[in-house]
């Protein structure tokens, strides 16, 4: 049954959850499986090239990205753990405490740029980058993106006199074309 999984050219991400695009078969340089159990629990993303595997991309098993939705994450702790001025770790623990994501932030003039997400176990999950109009950015937010660069969620906030987010002005979790952030 496995073996029967269509390989795809691409993917996106839809609510958080990988969808395959344009069929691809063995003989393609770059392909894609995204895989989900049979009730939609667990997602997979793994990467092939000329049919051979090449590694695993995305496993909800280790993070899930649907888990970033505002009322989710409104009831997460930070627990710093390094403090220089260009970095910070920290973990991420749920409401019940438990680690749920490791996060190195980057700084530049005291201002954070971006932030590698990593699973409670190290492997690397994505990346965010914050966003300023200040900076000359063309929103104040975050966008995430998997570890292979594409968009999973743009957010985007109000900010006040002092260059701090405030109020969530809206999520978009949709994004039919790969790498796009409209």
């Amino acid at each position: 049954m496995y073996s029967e999984l269509p390989l795809y050219l691409d993917y996106y991400w839809k609510n958080g959850k990988p969808v395959g695009t344009g069929f691809g078969s063995a003989s393609y340089p770059l392909a894609f499986k995204v895989i989900r159990d049979p009730y939609g629990k667990r997602y997979s993303v793994e990467k092939y090239s000329l049919g051979k595997f090449i590694e695993i991309v995305y496993d909800s098993s280790l993070f899930d990205f649907r888990h970033l939705k505002s009322e989710e994450t409104s009831a997460w702790q930070r627990e710093n753990l390094e403090e220089l001025p260009h970095l910070t770790r920290a973990l991420i623990r749920s409401m019940d405490e438990r680690i749920i994501l490791r996060e190195e932030s980057y700084f530049k003039e005291g201002v954070c740029q971006s932030c590698k997400i990593f699973s409670p176990h190290g492997v690397f999950v994505g990346t965010q980058n914050i966003l300023r109009t200040s900076s000359g950015d063309a929103f104040n937010g975050v966008v995430l993106h998997d570890c292979l660069n594409r968009p999973v969620v743009i957010k985007k906030y109000g900010i006040d006199e002092s260059d701090t987010f405030t109020e969530l002005l809206g999520e978009q979790w949709d994004h039919k074309a790969p790498g796009s952030l409209t």
